[in-house]
């Protein structure tokens, strides 16, 4: 009877905070993926085979990326528990043309591209202090890499500061509000340093890192276009690069991204190392992103300790 009274507890809590939200998120969603085929005149890949193979979609573009948003927001562990055992019971009435779940699974690769450039637009706001870091994606324990086929064409060994992996990395730039700015998936073994550039490229003011994008080539790059990057120097460097106090405060805060990533790991599972397909795994990762644009972490603990105009300091 307690567990009984307990699932009940748990199902209504989740109705109750996520019902008008999934709503919510669909009207989002929905508008974004007209406006996309409004300015889509062609379709991006054609058929080379006459009329239609195959049955043929019951959801929207949009009812999937939602669903896949979804799953990321109300707190399940497992993808198929959520959709045989929360969305067909208690969500069927948002969604009444719902597939089986196999069949679902079959269509969630679909939603790939959509899920990417709304990820993209629906970032945050460009506000001058930027913080960069990345983070490895295991596809499996190092000890299995040779016998894994689902990613064995594009992931490889990489090294962090806690060991080696088999697998991608995912490389962010948030704002000092911890909304997300700019993603880059890559192979696991492309420095931080290489996939830095383009992500900051278009950014101007002042960009926090750790020693991990030390690189004068780069900062070189950077700073002619605006940009200022910081990081904390090695024992054998001498010291050129004139830091503010201001700059000093800002760059002690760095661990804000990796609240960051441990959210993204921890609450919208941005990874496992379960995948079958890697269109799917890919889609997943999207899905967590696109959960994390729309609902951010509330960065609290950010203090700005002394108040100073955002300008690029002349001193090497």
């Amino acid at each position: 009877m307690q567990i009984t009274y307990r699932f009940y507890s748990i199902r209504r809590n989740f109705s109750m905070i996520n019902v008008h939200q999934l709503v919510t998120i669909f009207c989002e969603i929905d508008d974004f993926c007209k406006e996309l085929d409004e300015n889509i005149s062609q379709p991006l890949l054609t058929s080379p085979t006459k009329g239609p193979r195959g049955p043929a979609c019951c959801l929207s573009i949009s009812e999937i990326m939602t669903i896949q948003i979804s799953f990321q927001m109300v707190g399940y562990r497992n993808f198929k528990t959520f959709y045989t055992g929360f969305l067909q019971v208690y969500w069927k009435e948002y969604f009444p043309k719902i597939p089986s779940y196999q069949r679902f699974v079959e269509l969630i690769n679909r939603a790939i591209f959509a899920l990417t450039l709304f990820t993209q637009f629906n970032g945050g706001k460009k506000t001058g202090i930027y913080y960069v870091d990345g983070s490895c994606l295991p596809v499996c324990h190092i000890k299995r890499s040779k016998r894994n086929k689902v990613f064995k064409e594009i992931a490889e060994y990489g090294h962090t500061s806690v060991g080696w992996f088999f697998g991608l990395k995912i490389h962010l730039v948030i704002n000092n509000l911890g909304e997300l700015i700019a993603f880059k998936i890559t192979k696991g073994n492309v420095h931080d340093g290489t996939a830095a550039k383009s992500l900051l490229s278009s950014l101007k003011g002042l960009a926090f890192g750790d020693k991990g994008y030390i690189g004068k080539k780069l900062f070189d790059e950077l700073f002619k276009n605006g940009l200022k990057l910081i990081t904390r120097k090695r024992k054998n460097m001498k010291d050129k690069l004139t830091v503010t106090d201001y700059e000093k405060q800002l760059l002690n805060q760095r661990n804000l991204i990796e609240t960051i990533f441990d959210c993204l790991k921890h609450k919208y599972h941005i990874w496992h190392t379960r995948h079958r397909s890697m269109l799917n795994a890919m889609t997943n990762l999207m899905a967590a992103l696109a959960a994390y644009t729309i609902e951010p972490l509330k960065v609290s603990a950010f203090k700005l300790l002394s108040q100073q105009p955002l300008t690029i300091s002349q001193g090497y």
